[in-house]
């Protein structure tokens, strides 16, 4: 259960209701009014909660749960307890958050109202929808859509534009951007500063003015810490639908599709493009000015120095197509067994 100090109690979904919003076909043999109280773990799971198999490290605790009902693929009913209701899907992860979602609904944190303790200047705009907290700071000519929250001590600089039902957390430094709707922008996160940019001459590194935007486009989530640079002339934008793990670094002018992954310690260098859908793992490097493709995936901690096309996966340093990382891998540990052998 969660903790009722933090999260609203959940309220009860029927059986038919959960099918409803999942549009999965319940078992014929199931009662569709009985009720359900929570989400929960596969191994922490009473007859009145529901939960989900989606990785096959679990199996064990799959078979011996409690729950009285459980989303998983077609392959492991024969695995399943006898008590369990049969939730067949696609995608049990996704099916699971649509249900958690359900029981408990993102609550809307806005207060609409401007704290006294807060600084906004006379030329921002604004409705009386939008909530800002103590400490922060909207400089001038700065536009705030609807339903918007900014947290306390956040610095919004002037002529930002901000879309509707954007929430921005605490401690948050903005600038030189235009945000669009439905963004939402973790605790401590820096956008819009000068990007990393020198013009090199003998020994002086002469700096290049930043003279971009960011733009984020729609429905983007960024985490806790991380740094967006301005672009030098072209802008550097964040694609609709992107989602940006804790303490991701995008360099000056890069351009990030819709709908990709960023997962933590990513960063990508300048002048960069990534297409759509395309899943970064933690802590990978990304060189600068190259392309990479749609569809791509590419192994935690790679270092990716060349060009990308679509649909590949890719590992290693340098990144070379998962399948020959692979390869380099099982040869390396069979030349270093082969050494140990030898002493």
């Amino acid at each position: 259960m969660a903790d009722p100090k933090f999260f609203p109690r959940s309220k009860k979904l029927t059986l038919e209701q959960i099918s409803k919003i999942t549009k999965i076909t319940l078992p014929k043999s199931a009662d569709k009014n009985r009720i359900f109280l929570d989400i929960s773990s596969l191994d922490k799971a009473s007859k009145d909660n529901i939960c989900f198999l989606d990785n096959k490290n679990y199996i064990d605790q799959f078979k011996k749960s409690k729950a009285g009902a459980c989303f998983f693929k077609k392959d492991f009913i024969n695995v399943a307890p006898k008590n369990m209701i049969y939730l067949v899907s696609e995608n049990p992860y996704h099916s699971f958050a649509i249900v958690a979602n359900a029981f408990y609904p993102i609550k809307d944190i806005t207060t609409a109202g401007i704290h006294p303790k807060a600084h906004v200047e006379t030329s921002v705009k604004y409705d009386d929808t939008v909530q800002i907290a103590p400490g922060a700071v909207v400089s001038s000519d700065v536009v705030i859509g609807s339903k918007c929250l900014i947290g306390a001590n956040t610095v919004i600089l002037s002529g930002v534009t901000i879309g509707n039902n954007t929430v921005i957390g605490p401690n948050c430094t903005i600038a030189y951007s235009i945000i669009g709707s439905n963004v939402k922008i973790h605790n401590g996160v820096r956008i819009g500063q000068d990007g990393f940019g020198f013009a090199q001459n003998e020994n002086i590194s002469l700096k290049m003015p930043q003279l971009g935007r960011v733009l984020i486009k729609d429905n983007v989530e960024i985490g806790s810490n991380c740094s967006i640079d301005r672009g030098t002339g072209p802008d550097t934008i964040i694609g609709e639908g992107t989602k940006l793990d804790n303490l991701v670094q995008i360099g000056h002018n890069a351009v990030i599709g819709k709908n990709c992954i960023f997962v933590a310690q990513s960063g990508i260098s300048g002048s960069t493009q990534v297409g759509n859908n395309t899943i970064i793992g933690g802590q990978v490097g990304i060189a600068g000015h190259l392309k990479i493709g749609n569809n791509v995936k590419i192994a935690a901690k790679s270092g990716v120095m060349k060009n990308i096309e679509d649909n590949m996966t890719v590992g290693g340093v340098p990144s070379v197509p998962i399948n020959e990382w692979h390869r380099q891998t099982i040869v390396l540990k069979k030349l270093i067994n082969k050494r140990k052998n030898e002493k």
